[in-house]
């Protein structure tokens, strides 16, 4: 099973094919999403567990970090009167002054950029990676670095440990990634959007029944483990270790079921068809003047989507930290949050975005009816400035909560501000649900005008990817510095701004990317396809 090929010829052996691989990906990226989400609402709780284990000990990295940002926050609170610190505001934020609970903020702001910067510097060597030694076979390495970093975090007893498991997670997370790239070698530019549909959805249940699975496990105690193995009382287990060994046979049960099921597709397209390469020559030299530049609109979405989860994945690594802060959540109520989010995304991809792409497709409608073509072209951009959209109307809707929180007494969350929260969890929820699935769409139908052979799709995503992972590297990082240094709601309503001004910058300068069928390029595929397919048939007849 270890070398797994498919070679369909036949165009209705194609599209099952593609659609079975398809399903297959699903599966597996929605079990990888619900490994990776199992974490997300226990972060700001297992750092307080470590602090009151090793916090107060100078001689551990984490003593000795907390020592480093407790004397940085008393310098900013103690010169702030006159004017030396302050980087946003003239005085110290009410959160800052708190003491040492505002310093676990910042330290996971950083734990979550150190994540994303070996993600940034690992993507381009995974995306050529599987452009070298095949898809299934990169994946099935990511696979095992997942299994290793879950289980070095079932017994990291210590920050140091747990430290080690998030490195080798960042260095081995890849299935993401991956999962693109076979959609886009299985699906032809009409159905990718669809494809890559399946990808957003994926990522709306994980984070709908993650979160929650994470909260109830967390509850458990792993000691029956140590009952079960005696010589293993040497072993400290992690904070919610429980959780972790749930996530692990996750990923165990994804592994096996990707080993035994899933085809390798680096060159499925040259497989399934006997003239791939000449059809894309074709294309590419009939393709239009406006499209002569695919590169330079490629390097626009790599920093336009660098831009765009700068802030983004800023604000969304601290909504956790902020619902600890102001309203005092605990794991379960987390989890809602997180599942509420999860929820909603699931719903608007389901329900609007799929649509959406059905009609971008040309394909009937219930009715009978089908969008005309002219309307089409333009959906996917206007689902990611939708989504851009939603999301700083989301972060503005929390800014107003945090606004409402501190004017009340103490700072205490009242109902009225809490309803300001879910409303902003709405708006974050269309974005997880439109825009990033949608520029992965857009890149790979643009790389398809490069008029290359189409087995380095992968080196294109993985450049993407990488280009996000920076904004997602250094997004928590600067996020938890303004909120740490001027309070939530300052921390919102700049992240309000910048996202709305990411969203016009790509509705100004991006053009509508045409569907292949509606350009010059695409009539000479389609051509291609009609004399493959006529050839075809004369053979079987």
């Amino acid at each position: 099973m270890a070398n797994i090929t498919i070679s369909p010829t036949n165009p209705h052996e194609r599209i099952l094919s593609a659609k079975r691989i398809t399903r297959i990906v699903f599966i597996g990226l929605l079990l990888d999403i619900l490994s990776f989400t199992i974490i997300l609402p226990l972060l700001p709780r297992s750092l307080e567990a470590y602090k009151a284990r090793e916090g107060s000990d100078p001689t551990t990295l984490l003593g000795s970090a907390l020592r480093w940002v407790g004397v940085l926050r008393e310098w900013i609170v103690r010169n702030s009167h006159d004017g030396a610190a302050g980087l946003l505001s003239p005085s110290p934020s009410r959160f800052l002054q708190q003491g040492a609970r505002a310093d676990m903020v910042l330290l996971g702001g950083l734990l979550g950029s150190l994540y994303s910067l070996l993600q940034c510097v690992v993507a381009p060597v995974i995306g050529r990676a599987a452009d070298r030694f095949g898809r299934r076979r990169t994946l099935m390495v990511c696979m095992g670095g997942n299994i290793l970093w879950t289980g070095v975090w079932i017994f990291a007893g210590s920050f140091e440990t747990f430290l080690a498991a998030r490195i080798i997670a960042g260095l081995s997370e890849g299935n993401v990634q991956l999962s693109n790239t076979i959609i886009a070698d299985v699906t032809d530019p009409q159905t990718r959007s669809h494809g890559m549909a399946l990808v957003g959805i994926a990522f709306a249940v994980g984070f709908t029944l993650g979160p929650s699975i994470g909260a109830y496990f967390a509850q458990l105690s792993p000691d029956f483990l140590l009952a079960q193995a005696p010589s293993a009382n040497v072993l400290e287990f992690a904070p919610f270790a429980m959780a972790a060994v749930f996530s692990l046979a996750l990923l165990v049960v994804e592994c096996g079921y990707l080993f035994v099921r899933l085809p390798e597709t680096l060159h499925y397209v040259a497989r399934s068809t006997s003239g791939g390469n000449a059809r894309q020559k074709a294309a590419a030299a009939a393709a239009p003047a406006a499209s002569s530049s695919p590169h330079a609109l490629l390097r626009r979405l790599n920093y336009l989507h660098f831009a765009y989860l700068f802030f983004f994945s800023g604000m969304e690594y601290t909504l956790t930290f902020l619902t600890h802060d102001k309203f005092g959540f605990t794991n379960a109520q987390q989890g809602r949050l997180l599942g509420f989010i999860g929820i909603a995304s699931t719903l608007i991809q389901g329900g609007y975005v799929r649509r959406v792409k059905r009609k971008s497709q040309g394909e009937p409608m219930p009715d009978g009816q089908k969008e005309p073509k002219a309307q089409a072209r333009t959906r996917d951009k206007a689902l990611v400035s939708q989504g851009m959209v939603g999301c700083a109307a989301g972060l503005f809707c929390i800014a107003l909560c945090c606004i409402r929180t501190d004017q009340t007494k103490h700072g205490a969350a009242s109902a009225a501000a809490q309803r300001w929260l879910w409303a902003g969890a709405l708006g974050l929820a269309l974005a997880s649900a439109t825009v990033v699935n949608c520029l992965n769409s857009l890149v790979s139908l643009v790389a398809n005008t490069t008029g290359s052979s189409g087995c380095d799709i992968g080196r294109r995503l993985g450049d993407f990817r990488s280009a996000g992972q920076i904004g997602r590297a250094l997004g928590p990082m600067f996020a938890c510095s303004v909120y740490w240094l001027s309070g939530a709601s300052t921390c919102y309503m700049v992240g309000s701004v910048a996202v709305l001004l990411v969203s016009l910058v790509f509705i100004a300068t991006v053009p509508a990317v045409l569907a292949p069928s509606a350009t010059p390029s695409s009539r000479a595929l389609d051509a291609a396809g009609a004399l493959e397919n006529d050839a075809i048939s004369k053979k079987h007849n």
